[in-house]
C-alpha cells in the first residue's frame, strides 16, 4: 500500500510508494477530482476551465484514512484520492489496463497469437488476443464469415475503418491494369503498407475469401528485431537509417500521395516507434556520399534481416483466416503465385484507438467485477 503526507514546509503532498517518493502540487491534483460537480462521469472531461482555478492554490488540510487522502483545497474545494490510484496517476505503480509492452520476435520464438471468430464473444479470449497482438505486432483470426465484404464487420469488431484512396475495402487479387503490384501474381519482399501518407495506417487486415492459387504464401517479420539486429551489427548504419529523412512516394494518374521520415522511427530510449521499409517506393535525399553509402548499407540489411529464415514467418491463408498486423511494425510480404486458382483477399485499415480502447475498457470492466465480488 503507498504512503502518503503533507509537507508543512512546502504545503506539497507528498506519496511513496516502493521506495519512490514524489511531490505533488496542489493545481496538479486539484484538477484531477472527478467529484460530480466537477467532472462529467459519463465522459470523464471537467466541467469547468482549469486554466481559471488560481495560480496560487493551495493545500490547506490533507485527511488520512489507512487507502485515501482527503484533501481541503484553498479554492473551498474537498475530495478525496484513494491511494492506489493516486500511485498509478502519479507513475509510482503500474496502470491495471496498461497496454503490454512489444516483445520482439524471430521465427524460432514466436508464436502466432490466435483465435476463433466465434470465441471472440467471450471478453477473457478477446483480450487475451489483443494480449497477443499488441505483444508480437500481429494475430491470427480463423473460422471468420467468408463472404465479400465481411471483412467490414471483422475489422469493425476492432474499430471504425479508416478509409484511402483504394477504398474503405481494397481487393487483393490479379488485375489486367494494376494499379498496384499487390495486384499481381509477382512475389512483394517484406515491406510497409502506404509509407508514403504523412499518417500512415496503423493495422492491416488481409481477410483470405480463396486462396487455391499455387505459391501466394504470406510472409512476416518483426521489425523491432531487425531494428534491433541492425543497431547490434552496424550503429553507424543504423544512426543514419533513425535520422536521414527519406521521401516515400506513390503515384498514378489519379494520386501523387508524398511523405517524408527516416526508416527507423525511434524514441529517446532506442525503441521503434515505427518502420517504413518499401525499397519500391522510397528516395533518399542528396546527402553527403559517406551518408548514402550508409544508408544503402542500411536498406540492404534490414531488407535481407526481413526475408532471412531466421526472423521470417511464412504460412497459407486458408479461406476463413483474417490476419490483422500493426503495419507500423510488422512487415509483410508473399511469395509469387501461379494463376491455375483463384486467389482472393480483401484487405482495410484502421487506426491503433479501437484496438487499444477495447483492450482498456474489458480491462476496466474485470476490475469492476472484481471489486463488486469482494465488495
Amino acid at each position: 500500500m503507498p504512503s502518503c503526507g503533507l509537507d508543512t514546509g512546502t504545503g506539497r503532498l507528498w506519496i511513496e510508494h516502493q521506495g519512490r517518493r514524489l511531490a505533488l502540487v496542489a493545481l496538479w491534483l486539484r484538477e484531477r477530482s472527478e467529484a460530480p460537480d466537477q467532472m462529467d462521469l459519463n465522459s470523464h472531461q471537467r466541467t469547468y476551465d482549469p486554466t481559471r482555478l488560481p495560480a496560487d492554490l493551495q493545500i490547506l488540510d490533507a485527511q488520512f484514512d489507512g487507502s485515501g487522502v482527503t484533501i481541503q483545497f484553498s479554492d473551498g474545494h474537498c475530495c478525496r484520492f484513494g491511494l492506489d490510484w493516486l500511485a498509478v496517476e502519479a507513475g509510482l505503480a503500474p496502470d491495471p489496463v496498461a497496454l503490454p509492452e512489444p516483445a520482439p520476435w524471430t521465427a524460432d520464438s514466436v508464436i502466432p497469437p490466435t483465435a476463433s471468430w466465434a470465441a471472440l464473444d467471450d471478453p477473457d479470449s478477446l483480450r487475451d488476443l489483443l494480449t497477443g497482438f499488441f505483444t508480437s505486432g500481429f494475430a491470427i483470426l480463423r473460422d471468420t464469415p467468408c463472404t465479400e465484404g465481411s471483412l467490414k464487420t471483422i475489422a469493425g469488431r476492432f474499430g471504425p475503418l479508416r478509409e484511402t484512396n483504394w477504398g474503405v475495402l481494397f481487393n487483393v487479387r490479379t488485375e489486367a491494369q494494376a494499379t498496384d503490384l499487390a495486384y499481381t501474381g509477382m512475389a512483394l519482399t517484406a515491406h510497409s503498407d502506404n509509407p508514403y501518407r504523412r499518417a500512415v495506417p496503423a493495422i492491416q487486415f488481409l481477410h483470405c475469401l480463396e486462396n487455391g492459387a499455387t505459391g501466394g504464401d504470406s510472409t512476416l517479420a518483426d521489425g523491432a528485431a531487425i531494428a534491433d539486429a541492425l543497431r547490434r551489427d552496424a550503429p553507424a548504419v543504423y544512426a543514419v537509417m533513425t535520422r536521414l529523412p527519406v521521401s516515400f512516394r506513390y503515384r498514378s494518374a489519379a494520386v501523387d500521395d508524398r511523405g517524408q521520415a527516416p526508416v527507423l522511427d525511434v524514441d529517446e530510449d532506442g525503441r521503434l516507434r515505427a518502420i517504413r521499409l518499401s525499397t519500391r517506393l522510397d528516395f533518399p535525399p542528396a546527402a553527403d556520399p559517406e551518408v548514402l553509402d550508409l544508408f544503402y548499407d542500411g536498406r540492404r540489411r534490414l531488407a535481407a534481416y526481413a526475408e532471412d529464415p531466421a526472423f521470417q514467418i511464412r504460412f497459407k491463408l486458408a479461406p476463413g483466416d483474417c490476419l490483422m498486423m500493426d503495419n507500423h511494425r510488422t512487415l509483410h510480404g508473399r511469395t509469387a503465385f501461379a494463376e491455375d486458382g483463384p486467389r482472393y483477399l480483401q484487405g482495410c485499415y484502421i487506426d491503433y484507438d479501437g484496438p487499444e480502447c477495447l483492450y482498456r475498457v474489458i480491462g476496466h470492466r474485470r476490475l469492476a467485477a472484481r471489486g463488486a465480488i469482494a465488495a
